[in-house]
């Protein structure tokens, strides 16, 4: 059930903690001179972020196409050092727009449903498509419908190569045997992962039969367009029913699409999709009650995901959550502590890439369709350790290509870098809305006082601390 939204430094940390990548200096008083309603209001809205504009400028490749980039690929066009520096720019940007980005919870929403349709840069022709696909097909629709998101990945090159939907084509007959062309990848990935969920209940024969949909969905030339293309003669053109869905043959293109505005719009779908978003934004193990809530919205609405967004952050379960922290994944941890000390990044190779690698989640690298883990606790592992080292590297400054100049953030809210105890204080106030603990607290300020590099020393302590690794 919905609840009043509570206006506190607690609530207000709390929003900025899940529905982005944390504070930045001045941001709790921010929230709490607005208030948290009207900022989450803002945050399902956003609007024009000229700051971030300004500094996205720098990054040529973000307007290209897949065709500009295959040119760069296959050497038709000069573009720096290559591939290597165009990949450089989208990881880069994706770290620049967590970090700098006032839309926080746009950003927070594009990273949760590219890994909802993941697809892996280090396959292949996905290298070259990867950054249109995030950039068209994911976010323009993070705050829509659901079943345009769907579509819109669906028809994409680089899903329909990561998924080998491309290759698909009906099967034939020659010299009295079956000939194979259906590929069942995509049919059984957007049964299990992007819609149904695993345990709707469809069987084999629906994979089958939805595979069947998409046969002739291809890519017209992986050298040099790189365009969506229906070849109508590779289209199983036979009878199909799918989950309850009957599609009598002859449909063409027109089969598949039918089918994803059938399947997005679908209560099971409601259901496995509110049940990801709440296990993301909420809890390890949501509670049903959000979950059913988030799925009657996305029904009633026709699967509007601005409204089921709006319907989690705004429930009681939600709010409820701010007493049971979840552990940050790499991204989010890094992410949150480059918002903490206000630091620019200037490129994200290769200190940034070289730490989210180590604690196992570099930008666009999951391997599986499946993406990343939600679950906080999945992340607890031995590559804890490498959290400790990006926190004494950036408390540091000496994170390669990233500008922290800590002592002129903290001055920026008016605070002071003279000592241990003002530069704790400055955390406590800012970053964690007084809520670091007593023993994190102590650990800070030991610092012996008058000591070379006291700053770097606390900061290090507290971007390290548990405090910092929860959200």
């Amino acid at each position: 059930m919905t609840t009043q939204i509570p206006h506190n430094a607690e609530a207000a940390l709390h929003l900025l903690n899940r529905a982005g990548f944390g504070p930045r200096p001045g941001s709790v008083a921010s929230v709490l001179k607005k208030g948290t309603q009207v900022y989450l209001n803002e945050q399902l809205r956003p609007t024009a972020d000229p700051a971030l504009a300004a500094e996205l400028a720098r990054f040529k490749v973000l307007s290209y196409s897949v065709a500009n980039i295959l040119d760069i690929y296959h050497g038709r066009v000069l573009f720096g050092r290559g591939m290597p520096e165009v990949v450089e720019q989208f990881q880069t940007v994706k770290v620049v727009r967590a970090v700098m980005g006032a839309n926080q919870l746009r950003e927070a929403l594009v990273d949760f449903w590219f890994n909802h349709f993941n697809v892996n840069l280090q396959h292949k022709f996905v290298r070259e498509s990867i950054l249109p696909y995030e950039r068209d097909a994911i976010r323009p629709h993070v705050l829509g419908r659901f079943s345009d998101l769907l579509a819109s990945t669906a028809r994409h090159p680089a899903m329909l190569f990561y998924l080998d939907n491309y290759l698909s084509k009906k099967n034939t007959i020659i010299d009295g045997k079956v000939s194979r062309g259906l590929n069942e990848n995509y049919g059984r990935e957007l049964l299990e992962l992007h819609t149904l969920g695993v345990n709707a209940g469809y069987t084999q024969e629906d994979v089958v039969n939805a595979a069947r949909c998409f046969t002739g969905w291809t890519i017209d030339d992986l050298k040099t367009t790189g365009r969506f293309a229906f070849r109508a003669a590779d289209h199983d053109s036979e009878p199909k029913r799918v989950f309850g869905l009957d599609l009598p043959g002859s449909g063409g293109i027109e089969e598949g699409a039918k089918l994803l505005r059938y399947l997005g719009t679908h209560p099971a779908t409601a259901r496995f999709v509110s049940r990801k978003l709440a296990t993301r934004f909420v809890s390890d193990d949501p509670p049903e009650s959000l979950v059913e809530q988030c799925a009657q919205t996305f029904i009633s609405t026709g699967g509007d995901l601005r409204e089921v967004t709006r319907t989690l952050f705004s429930s009681a379960e939600f709010w409820a959550s701010a007493g049971t922290p979840k552990l940050r994944t790499p991204l989010e941890y890094i992410a949150g502590a480059l918002r903490a000390t206000g630091a620019r990044v200037e490129s994200a190779e290769p200190g940034l890439t070289w730490h989210l690698d180590h604690m196992g989640m570099r930008p666009y690298f999951c391997t599986p369709p499946t993406g990343w883990s939600d679950r906080g606790r999945d992340w607890q592992s031995s590559a804890h350790v490498y959290r400790l080292n990006f926190a004494l590297d950036l408390g540091n400054d000496t994170v390669r290509g990233v500008k922290v100049q800590l002592p002129q953030t903290i001055a920026s809210v008016g605070g002071s870098a003279r000592s241990a105890a003002s530069v704790t204080a400055f955390f406590n106030k800012e970053i964690f809305a007084g809520a670091l603990s007593r023993p994190t607290l102590d650990a800070a300020l030991g610092v012996e006082a008058g000591i070379p590099g006291t700053v770097a020393k606390v900061a290090s302590l507290i971007l390290a601390s548990p405090e910092m690794q929860w959200r």
